[in-house]
């Protein structure tokens, strides 16, 4: 009897937390964030996202598990349009017209991608040579956009690493700090975060900013201000935070959480990626 052999595999994932807001009162944000997706696709969306370059959905396929959590995967394509006619023939060394081939387009490049719409998260695989996260996050923010209208606000941003939120939160000295936030949908959080969270959602605000800076020779304590805890702590997945703390070597250090985008390593099976990556997601967030 032949035996089949199950190829293992692994790979890092960049994760982006994307918010279709407001939120209206009995609205079902799951269903309307998958099929403004599935709209992406079926319309051939092409979104410019740098220079020359374009990006759009390829092909998009669905899972889901047994308690109907819905995972929409494919693979992200990103190319070339040269807008020119004009071509230099090194061998004659002339310059040419010619005309581009219809829908054919150079230097394309392909990532796979997951989208839970529950969760409102976008993973895509991420690679050395491949797609930038800054252009995938550009690329959601303007295709969703199209679809979902003026009455809607797109917004999207990377989710950041733990430890980086951590550090400022554990931080010895903590002279200056600047948040920016917008509600979440509902994610995963402590009581005063949910309060905080809640605050923004019904007050309707888009978003939020909270600065603050400590007295001289004295630090921020984030310990006794509930609302600049919360605000940090939100801000790993609604928005970004920056702060001036005392490293371990007594120096001031300038922490820009932007520049710190959460990767998670993902071991799976070849064809078993958008189960294994649903049911993270879903554990993380959910």
């Amino acid at each position: 009897m032949e035996i089949l052999r199950v190829k293992n595999r692994s790979f890092n994932i960049h994760i982006l937390n994307v918010k279709i807001s407001p939120k209206e009162e009995n609205e079902d944000f799951t269903d309307m964030y998958a099929n403004a997706f599935r709209s992406v696709h079926s319309e051939n969306i092409a979104i410019n996202t740098r220079g020359d370059k374009y990006m759009e959905v390829r092909t998009l396929f669905s899972y889901k598990d047994e308690s109907e959590n819905e995972i929409l995967y494919g693979r992200l394509t990103y190319y070339t349009i040269l807008d020119t006619n004009d071509w230099y023939n090194k061998r004659t060394k002339t310059i040419e017209n010619r005309e581009q081939e219809e829908d054919l387009y150079p230097n394309a490049k392909e990532t796979e991608y997951f989208f839970i719409p529950k969760a409102h998260r976008f993973c895509f695989i991420t690679k050395t040579t491949g797609i930038a996260l800054s252009q995938v996050e550009e690329f959601l923010k303007q295709a969703l956009q199209r679809v979902v209208g003026d009455e809607k606000e797109v917004i999207v941003t990377a989710e950041v690493q733990e430890d980086v939120i951590e550090r400022i939160l554990n931080a010895d000295s903590l002279s200056r700090l600047t948040v920016e936030l917008s509600y979440s949908n509902n994610d995963l959080s402590e009581e005063f975060e949910v309060f905080l969270d809640n605050d923004l959602r019904e007050g309707q605000v888009e978003k939020v900013n909270f600065s603050a800076q400590s007295f001289k020779k004295q630090s921020i304590d984030l310990n006794k201000s509930k609302i600049l805890k919360s605000a940090v702590k939100l801000s790993r997945s609604n928005g970004y935070t920056e702060a001036v703390i005392q490293n371990e070597q007594g120096k001031n250090e300038k922490i820009a959480t932007i520049e710190y985008p959460r990767k998670e390593l993902v071991v799976s099976t070849v064809g078993n990626e958008p189960k294994d990556i649903l049911s993270k997601i879903m554990r993380w967030f959910r």
